[in-house]
Formats: structure tokens, C-alpha cells, sequence
């Protein structure tokens, strides 16, 4: 029997006779119609979903070419006699949609590159098909951009969709694309004159109803391609609010959307220009603050202890390298919190001190963590006090010791 969704693949709504109606658990019941408007998940394409009788058909399912369609309802009670189904029309309108519309991309593809289409996949999101062959010419934008500018173009032409089941002496006569299985209801997807291929899926009526495709990206591996598209309302909706960004963002740089990457460019280097010149002028300002910075004389060596505003965690490693290669010297060093608040400490040659127990202390105080070896750790504060850290640091030390100003 050939389903009402090849029959009449319009008609959503229909009266079936429930053939049996078995317990699926969880609320639900697996019902097999006399006929039904549902399509079943397969060729890559999801189940129709709807009602029977006003409860929601939450899945479609044939398991092989004679075997039944399953629909799992969830309902309050077995269903019998004459039920109504309706399928979601939304639903069906889309999968016809990318459905068709990868007809269409595969059609163009076989014909500039001789590809033969491997599976198709419609997912929630978007929508793919893989194809092999298709290695002749490596996909790029530009190339993208060319066959989706001629499937849009077919799409303009509005041509008809026709969907039959061909004798064996009508087969030869269609324009084939590859040839189909052996199949005793043998159904054949047609597009205009030149576009013929088996398949089992719901379609649209014209090429018009596809409204637009867009190649969303790519993915090319031994030979195949995986081609990620979108049709229809799926398209529109993926083009609509990206075209409203791109205006609202073209009117901050007062130009047109098509010169907007350029502006964007623009902004780019100039961004990359001052980034540099404040990389340089961070740098020479924490040279100039460790020239400055005067030891605090501890039990445990020289503790110095300082803020570097614009000091990023690479900054900070490289100063305190400066610092800590000194015999027993403590360094501690940290950005200020509103700027990241990174934070390092080191020690140098001989120094009792554990850099990552010690560190780990002090920032604990200010409500940040870290921790490392025992030459050098690194971690972030909340907050930061960098006398009260000094103070903390100088009893990690030891305690402070006099400064010997006697000279030898």
C-alpha cells in the first residue's frame, strides 16, 4: 500500500482506522493505522509529528520496507475505530523545504563535479548532505557562493516537483541522477526536466516553495564532502537578524553594510597600532617602578613587593624573572584587581621560602588563589593591599631585620 503522504502528500488532515493499539509505557501507545498522512523517520529526514484524536503523536517509525507504521501517542486510553490525525504543518512545510533544497545542491554539485550523494541529514538546526567526489575543486566562499547563486536562481524559476512511481519501461525515460535500488514501490523525486532521483521523502510542490538556500560551511575528507545548508524559512530566518546587525553595525561607522568588513578592518589595525604603543608604555613604566622599588630587608633575604598598573600574567613573569635572580630575594607582584588582578611570587637562590605554600597564604587574604613550585607561583586576588601584603609576606620571611649601614 502506498502511504497518503506519497498519495496525497498535501493532505494533513485525515480519518484512518486503528488496526491495533499496543501499551508503550510512560503514558504512551504504539498505534498502526489503515493509512496515514504521517511521514516515518527515514532517508536522513525526521518523522512528521501532529495528533490522533487530539493527542500528540510524539514519533513515526517504519522499521523495514513491509513492516507497519508505528506511531507512539501519548494518550489517556487505547484508541479504536476511526481516529483523526492531523499532521503539523509547520513541520512538514520545513523538512519538504531542505529536503528539496538538497536535491537541488546535489544536482548542481553532480553536475560541475560529477558528485554522487552519499546520505542527507536534517537536524534541528541546520541540514546536511555528503557527497563523494566532490575533492575536484576544493570548496571555498567564493565557490560556495556560485552554486548557491544557481540553486537560487532555479529556485526564481519556480519549476515543478513531481513525485511518481514509474513503470520499468518509464524508468529509462527520466533523467536519472544515479541509478536507484531495486525497490517494488520504486518512487522517483523529479525537478523540471533535468533533476530525477529515488527517493522516499516529502518535497515541496514547486521549486519556488523552497524560497532560498544558503551554504552555511564545509567539510572535505578523503574525497567527501559534508555540506552544512539551510532552506526555505530556515534560511530567512538565519539571514533576517544577521542583515539587521550588520546595518545597525554599518550606521556606527557610518557606511553601508557592504563597506562594513573594510570599516572593520580599518578598526582593526588601528586597534593593533595603539595596542602596541600601550604594550610599550606599560613595559617602560614597570621598569621604571623596579628600579625604584627598594628591598625590605628580611630574616629570610630582600622582600620587594609592588602593584605594575597595565601588568598582564606574561608581564609579571618576566619582571619577576628580573628580580627573583638574586640570591634569597622574595618578589611579590601583582596587576590591580580591576585590571585582572594577576599575581606572582618568586624567590631566588638559597631562599627558605616555598613560593607556592607562600603565595597560596597571602592570597587568601584577599580573597584570591594560587598556589605552584616552590621557585615560583603565580594566581589572582579580589583585592589587594600591597603594604598590608608586605607586612604579610615579611613574617612569611622571618620578620624584618635591621639594614646594616656600617660601612666595610
Amino acid at each position: 500500500m502506498i502511504a497518503l503522504y506519497h498519495r496525497e502528500p498535501e493532505q494533513l488532515d485525515f480519518a484512518a482506522e486503528v488496526l491495533s493499539c499496543v501499551p508503550a509505557g510512560e503514558g504512551c501507545f504504539d498505534v498502526v493505522l489503515s493509512d496515514t498522512a504521517f511521514y516515518p523517520t527515514g532517508g536522513g529526514q525526521p518523522c512528521d509529528l501532529g495528533e490522533l484524536d487530539g493527542f500528540p503523536v510524539e514519533d513515526v517509525r517504519k522499521e523495514g520496507d513491509i513492516a507497519p507504521i508505528v506511531h507512539r501517542v501519548r494518550a489517556p486510553h487505547v484508541l479504536r475505530g476511526t481516529v483523526r490525525g492531523r499532521v503539523d504543518a509547520a513541520r512538514r512545510l520545513d523538512h519538504c523545504q531542505q529536503h528539496t533544497g538538497q536535491h537541488m545542491l546535489s544536482h548542481v554539485l553532480s553536475e560541475r563535479f560529477d558528485a554522487y550523494s552519499l546520505g542527507l541529514h536534517i537536524g534541528r538546526e541546520d541540514a546536511y548532505v555528503d557527497l563523494q567526489g566532490a575533492d575536484a575543486a576544493p570548496m571555498t566562499r567564493e565557490l560556495a557562493d556560485e552554486l548557491e547563486d544557481e540553486v537560487n536562481r532555479w529556485i526564481a524559476r519556480d519549476e515543478p516537483v513531481r513525485c511518481l512511481f514509474p513503470t520499468e519501461e518509464e524508468l529509462p525515460l527520466l533523467p536519472l541522477r544515479k541509478k536507484p535500488d531495486p525497490h517494488a514501490e520504486l518512487r522517483i523525486v523529479c525537478i523540471g526536466e533535468k533533476e530525477a532521483v529515488a527517493c522516499c521523502g516529502t518535497h515541496a510542490r514547486s521549486t519556488g516553495q523552497v524560497q532560498a538556500v544558503r551554504i552555511l560551511s564545509w567539510q572535505q575528507s578523503h574525497g567527501n564532502l559534508r555540506l552544512f545548508f539551510l532552506a526555505g524559512l530556515r534560511a530567512l530566518r538565519w539571514a533576517y537578524p544577521r542583515a539587521e546587525a550588520a546595518e545597525r553595525a554599518a550606521q556606527r561607522f557610518s557606511c553601508g553594510a557592504q563597506d562594513l568588513l573594510a570599516a572593520i578592518e580599518r578598526l582593526q589595525a588601528q586597534n593593533a597600532t595603539l595596542a602596541h604603543r600601550v604594550s610599550a608604555l606599560t613595559r617602560a613604566q614597570a621598569e621604571a617602578a623596579l628600579r625604584a622599588l627598594q628591598p625590605i630587608a628580611t630574616a629570610a633575604g630582600p622582600l620587594y613587593a609592588a602593584c605594575l598598573p597595565g601588568a598582564d600574567a606574561s608581564l609579571l613573569r618576566e619582571c619577576l624573572g628580573r628580580l627573583s635572580s638574586a640570591p634569597r630575594a622574595v618578589c611579590f607582584l601583582c596587576a590591580p584587581p580591576q585590571e585582572g588582578g594577576a599575581a606572582a611570587l618568586g624567590v631566588g637562590a638559597g631562599s627558605p621560602l616555598h613560593a607556592g605554600q607562600a603565595l597560596r597564604a597571602l592570597l587568601q587574604v584577599f580573597g584570591g588563589k594560587g598556589g605552584g613550585r616552590a621557585d615560583s607561583a603565580f594566581g589572582r586576588c579580589d583585592s589587594m593591599d600591597i603594604p598590608r601584603a608586605a607586612a604579610i609576606l615579611t613574617e612569611l620571611c622571618g620578620g624584618a631585620v635591621p639594614i646594616d649601614t656600617t660601612e666595610a
